[in-house]
């Protein structure tokens, strides 16, 4: 595990391979190796390889759990599960095997889902998914009670626990109660009808604790949680209980041990942008790129950061050639590739000091790519994929606009909820880029002679909006004045969506994400009620 952590991945697959069919925990670090490397490139024979490597270490956690005698015992095990008084009764090793089991079981249904898009199979994953649910919650039962004896100054030393196990059952009672409390509330009443729990603060508070003198085999997996949900999660939707300085140590604590760990360099990279630090964030990920080569996706996740951050700093062909890297190696979404293929084609070509051979041929490639965008979009569970259907829908409004987008760079820094991390200097640009943007729309040109026209004005007050809000938000020491003038900026922006967004004739988006900048602003001064 400190292998693969640390990025010497040929290394630990070699110490796993042998021992794959025989022992437990062997079993279980091959099934989820292969497992990361299915959910990274959404390949059909990636993902049935992984599933054929849960089913043998689901059927070798089996053989090792404590049997019940007679088949009456047995059917009411299947139908019941294990209870607290059934696993005081297991040796250490039946509780290995249980723990090994609901894990397997769990991440064999995530696949299963994804690979097999009928109801059925979503039916029957489903029921695994509560089997496991339910054999996690009893093991931290289990746990609980074996702290109170404890506590009573009873000896717990003949429950054989160890840090492997408490990690092991910390990180799924935990990563359930946070994951299922981050679903929408019409959802999370159907889940918690059937049985399921959530319970964010919980969820947290274990996976912290697992942390507190615990090395145990999954600890570095609960302190990645916490880091998901503090570095990435939280930059993505406004989120409660956000801790930067927990998330700080962690990560700090993590880079030390592994300092080439892909995993963390990532995570250190993210949370440099997120703070503005942007080319120390790009030193961070070309580090992990340089640092391991035998997975490409994991340097695709680095690739796709850093095509983010040239779009912010309008490096338009550094954006190019992160986002034609991608679509040459990576199958994650084709139909997104092309699209910032073709918009950072675009912006190079009206904002370059090429010739105008040169930028006319770099407009045709850009809308050559335009036109593979729509073709390009796939189905998971059966489902289209929201962001595909957004580019899909830019690339057709491109073409029909004779190939034209206003600030097509920013309105995908917002799609992909990149645009926050933008540092002052840029900020003040792009402030002037929609100032003027604005002006031409309003003074140059008549709204009956341009094409969508209440569109792009709507568009370009929304980018102006939220580009106000960041300012006041970072520059801290403007003057009264200023901030007042921002203030009024930014209201007359918003009112300007408002009492016009039921011209706009393709771009219906802007009207809601502008409410939620409203919100954003509110929450900004702290007034919570009205956001």
């Amino acid at each position: 595990m400190d292998l693969f952590l640390n990025s010497r991945i040929p290394e630990s697959e070699r110490i796993l391979e042998p021992k794959r069919y025989s022992t437990l925990y062997h079993s279980l670090g091959h099934s989820f190796v292969l497992f990361l490397k299915s959910m990274m490139t959404f390949q059909h024979t990636d993902i049935e390889a992984a599933i054929e490597a849960l089913k043998k270490t689901i059927q070798l956690a089996d053989a090792l759990r404590k049997k019940e005698t007679g088949w009456l015992g047995n059917i009411t095990s299947w139908v019941k599960g294990i209870s607290v008084h059934d696993v005081w009764n297991m040796s250490r090793l039946h509780r290995h095997a249980e723990l090994v089991y609901a894990e397997s079981y769990l991440l064999k249904a995530l696949l299963c889902i994804i690979h097999d898009e009928s109801f059925v199979s979503f039916l029957r994953e489903g029921l695994h998914v509560r089997a496991s649910y339910n054999t996690y919650k009893t093991l931290k039962k289990y746990l609980i009670h074996v702290q109170e004896q404890a506590l009573l100054g009873k000896d717990v030393s003949s429950c054989g626990l160890d840090d492997h196990f408490t990690s092991g059952v910390s990180l799924g009672v935990g990563l359930f109660n946070l994951m299922i409390s981050l679903l929408p509330n019409s959802l999370l009443k159907l889940v918690e009808f059937v049985g399921f729990t959530s319970d964010r603060a919980y969820g947290m508070e274990i996976l912290e604790t697992a942390g507190d003198a615990n090395e145990g085999l999954r600890r570095q997996f609960c302190d990645m949680s916490l880091m998901m949900y503090h570095i990435i999660l939280s930059k993505l939707i406004p989120l409660s209980d956000v801790n930067e300085e927990l998330s700080d140590r962690i990560l700090a604590y993590s880079l030390k041990l592994y300092p080439d760990g892909v995993f963390f360099l990532f995570f250190s990279g993210r949370q440099l942008g997120a703070r503005g630090q942007l080319s120390e964030a790009k030193s961070q990920y070309q580090k992990a790129i340089d640092t391991q080569k035998d997975w490409k996706q994991l340097q695709h996740m680095c690739f796709w950061e850093l095509g983010l951050i040239n779009l912010l700093q309008q490096n338009w062909q550094e954006a190019l050639d992160c986002y034609t890297t991608l679509q040459e190696e990576s199958n994650w979404s084709k139909c997104v590739y092309y699209y910032l293929q073709a918009i950072s084609l675009y912006t190079l070509s009206i904002s370059s000091n090429k010739s105008a051979e040169e930028q006319q041929k770099l407009a045709k490639e850009a809308g050559e790519m335009m036109h593979k965008v729509t073709g390009a979009k796939q189905k998971i569970a059966g489902k289209s994929i929201p962001l595909e259907k957004f580019v899909a829908r830019k690339a057709r409004k491109f073409i029909a606009q004779n190939n034209s987008l206003l600030f097509p760079d920013l309105e995908a820094l917002i799609a992909f909820s990149a645009f926050d991390f933008m540092s002052t200097d840029l900020l003040y640009n792009n402030l002037e880029r929609t100032n003027t943007e604005i002006y031409r729309l309003t003074h140059e040109i008549k709204h009956e002679e341009a094409l969508n026209y209440y569109d792009d004005l709507c568009l370009s007050h929304y980018l102006r909006a939220t580009v106000l809000r960041l300012l006041l938000d970072q520059v801290k020491d403007a003057d009264a004045a200023k901030k007042a003038e921002w203030r009024k900026l930014h209201s007359e922006s918003i009112q300007c969506v408002m009492d016009n967004a039921n011209k706009v004739q393709l771009d219906h988006y802007i009207y809601y994400f502008t409410r939620y900048e409203e919100a954003r602003m509110m929450i900004h001064d702290q007034q919570y009620e009205k956001a």
